[in-house]
């Protein structure tokens, strides 16, 4: 049963019992109310009769008593039965202007029962009568009564009467039960089942999925209140949502990225033997062309070929030493490092990854009052690595990497890096340094390289600032304690 039904009948059925306990109270009272009035009716009639007849009439048969009750008895409505009794109580004469005859028999009287006055009501059939005894007094007090005077009202008009208030009231109270329970049926209708409608059709979309949707107050409290508690449901299921889809993405991100960097791992590893591979051929090479060299004469043409192909041949090592170098793991602990050489082997190692040509040449520059660091060498030269090679992955077209080094406090080393690249943006600075964060496309970045920054500086007991260069560029301030005692 829909809730605006419910409210109807509830109100239907309040009205209903309200009307009928208020309607047999005013029919009770209704009823006192008419009785009243006949009784008081009654023995006026019957006050004024018996004065009129001891003044002007003595209880005699032969007086004309229709005549007298036409004149001193007001027929208006209920007409009233006139009974006379002589001064024993035994029945003279019966009257009655303009009614049938009485369906009551005409009693004897006790004068002593009736004294000054005697009221009863009576029953006849399905009729019901008040009746009023008077007595005609004699000459003075305490004389015998001349006769009675009996008026008989019949009361059949009061059950009439009652019954026609009680229809007017039933149909009143229906018609207002029933425009008042359709005011309410329509106020619930729209005050309640639409909003109610709209609850339910909102909860089938969220079930359906759209997160989205919110609902608008209705201005009912209690509705609003649970319109306000579906808004913040829908709410923190779409942001539980958001939160799902993003933490699925970064992890899909962290699969991606943990793929790319086990290639790479592997590639290094893959560099690292082919670096040894190719180290024995080429001290094979190198000693047969000096062999050759050795025994031709300083004038021979073609002394600077196999001179060419010497200086080749140690370039080549040198090349393979610098991969070596970088892929082994360094087992020496912390020590003095020479600061400049760890930066320039970094800066070779990534040139030789870079395709630039000649117009696009990224150069170095350094300035370092400070060229000693107390450190990892291979920790500090991976760390360098990675940070040259977002340089050169940064700078379009030519420009310049900068590295300088001063002296700290107590002792310790401030070293700064920068280059001419386009910088970072303030709003990710604070997230550089977390893993597998990138703003490289796919494929160009594993989002590790500051990361492995941030763990360098942090396993050297250091910090590590970003900013922006003055002119524009990406600028990274480090501070590294001074070494223990005894350790320089």
């Amino acid at each position: 049963m829909r809730i605006a039904t419910r409210l109807f009948l509830y109100v239907f059925t309040l009205v209903v019992a309200s009307a009928a306990v208020l309607g047999t109270v005013s029919v009770r009272d209704e009823r006192t109310h008419l009785l009243a009035e006949s009784r008081s009716k009654a023995w006026l009639l019957a006050r004024t009769v018996t004065s009129v007849l001891r003044y002007f009439h003595p209880v005699d048969p032969t007086v004309g008593m229709e005549r007298l009750v036409r004149e001193i008895v007001p027929v208006d409505g209920v007409a009233p039965y006139l009974r006379l009794y002589d001064r024993y109580g035994e029945p003279v004469n019966v009257t009655c202007p303009e009614c049938a005859e009485l369906p009551l028999p005409h009693r004897s009287l006790d004068p002593d029962e009736v004294g000054t006055g005697l009221e009863e009501q009576l029953q006849a059939g399905t009729g019901r009568f008040l009746s009023v005894i008077v007595p005609v007094s004699g000459g003075g007090p305490g004389d015998p009564a001349d006769g009675f005077v009996e008026v008989v009202l019949p009361l059949d008009h009061i059950g009439r009467i009652l019954s026609g208030v009680t229809r007017r009231f039933l149909l009143f109270t229906a018609a207002v039960a029933a425009v008042l329970g359709g005011v309410i049926f329509l106020i619930a209708r729209v005050s309640l089942g639409v909003p109610i409608r709209r609850l339910k059709q909102a909860s089938q979309q969220l079930g359906r999925g759209d997160l989205s949707l919110r609902i608008d107050p209705t201005g009912v409290a209690d509705l609003d209140e649970l319109i306000g508690e579906f808004n913040r449901m829908a709410r923190h299921l779409e942001e539980q949502h958001a939160e799902r889809e993003a933490a699925h993405d970064a992890k899909l991100e962290l699969e991606r990225s943990l793929r790319h960097a086990e290639k790479l791992a592997s590639i290094g590893q893959l560099t690292s033997g082919l670096a040894h591979e190719l180290g024995t051929p080429l001290n094979v090479i190198g000693g047969r062309v000096e062999h050759l060299l050795a025994k031709l004469p300083p004038d021979d043409p073609s002394r600077p070929a196999l001179e060419s192909v010497v200086r080749q041949v140690e370039h080549i090592a040198d090349i393979l030493g610098q991969l070596l170098a970088f892929s082994r793991k360094g087992s020496e602990g912390f020590a003095p490092v020479d600061l400049g050489g760890v930066v320039r082997d970094a800066f070779s190692l990534c040139r030789l990854r870079s395709r630039r040509g000649r117009d696009a040449e990224i150069v170095l520059e350094t300035d370092l009052a400070v060229d000693r660091l107390y450190g990892d060498a291979g920790a500090l030269r991976q760390m360098f690595v990675n940070l040259v090679l977002n340089s050169f992955q940064a700078i379009q077209g030519g420009g310049t990497v900068r590295v300088a080094a001063r002296p700290g406090q107590d002792g310790g080393v401030d070293l700064v890096y920068e280059d001419d690249g386009p910088g970072i943006p303030e709003g990710l600075r604070d997230r550089v340094f977390d893993p597998f964060f990138t703003t490289k496309d796919v494929g160009e970045g594993t989002g590790l390289g500051l990361y492995v920054v941030a763990n360098v500086v942090a396993e050297h007991r250091g910090t590590v600032r970003v900013g922006e260069r003055p002119g524009g560029g990406v600028r990274f301030s480090f501070s590294f304690p001074a070494p223990p005692e005894g350790s320089a």
